[in-house]
């Protein structure tokens, strides 16, 4: 288990800088805010905080009466957003913290949310339980996983020329299993609402680069040139790439949870 913290640790330090080019996770994270219905003073905390792109909206709702607090694995990524954070002025801060144990005391927040992170816990029941444990009689809890992501045609690629990561991610992509973890961790009043963006690439080059902020860094990275060449020209082929010399779009799908707890 301390291995696969380790490379989850690893991999999201490396692609800190490059995450989120699209803005992917940044529309995603917005509509999470809204979902749970975020007001002003209320006391928030934004597990597997990355970007920010949970963290910003949520602390822009809360107001200066509110608290936002932000944890992750990542030291990296916990840098860049308290710079972002002091850099707008806000009193929100994240720290490096393991999201299946979490150092805050039960009944400290009003809402608990997490974007895309709960399929990377090693432990996920152990990080609602905890998610839970935090979270007020009555407050919700918001989780957002990927139907469909932006690097959807990629993997597929990689897996076609047998080149794909060594292990595939799990992201809980039917709403019935994510609702079954939702209850099974104890959380009420469980619903779960899809939601779509559509991504907007000019050039191959410029969807590769985006993909290098993802999980699949740590694959594309080690592939020779030989390789790569060859995972692009099966992408493009995928993806109907000649057919559009004006650029290309994709669409993603999310699953919006939210449950009381």
């Amino acid at each position: 288990m301390k291995e696969e913290k380790k490379r989850i640790k690893s991999t999201f330090d490396l692609i800190a800088h490059d995450y989120d080019r699209d803005g992917v996770f940044a529309h995603f994270g917005q509509r999470l805010v809204e979902a749970v219905e975020i007001e002003p003073g209320m006391r928030v905390l934004d597990v597997a905080t990355g970007r920010g792109a949970v963290f910003f909206p949520a602390a822009e709702r809360t107001g200066p009466m509110g608290i936002v607090e932000g944890i992750d694995l990542s030291v990296e990524m916990v840098r860049i957003v308290n710079e972002e954070a002091r850099r707008r002025g806000l009193h929100a801060r994240v720290r490096v913290m393991d999201a299946e144990h979490l150092a805050f005391a039960s009944a400290t927040f009003d809402r608990v949310l997490c974007g895309f992170g709960l399929m990377f816990f090693p432990q996920c029941a152990q990080a609602l339980a905890e998610c839970r444990r935090v979270l007020q009689r009555g407050g919700r809890c918001g989780i957002s996983t990927w139907r469909v992501s932006q690097v959807e045609e990629l993997r597929g690629a990689l897996n076609a020329l047998g080149l794909g990561p060594p292990v595939e991610q799990t992201w809980l992509s039917e709403p019935h299993a994510l609702h079954q973890l939702l209850d099974r961790a104890g959380f009420t009043d469980v619903v779960v609402h899809r939601a779509t963006q559509t991504c907007r690439y000019a050039t191959l080059a410029e969807y590769w680069h985006t993909a290098r902020g993802t999980g699949l860094r740590a694959r594309l990275d080690t592939l020779s040139a030989e390789q790569a060449r060859r995972v692009r020209a099966v992408l493009a082929e995928r993806m109907h790439v000649s057919e559009y010399p004006a650029g290309f779009s994709l669409q993603t799908e999310a699953l919006l949870a939210v449950a009381r707890a």
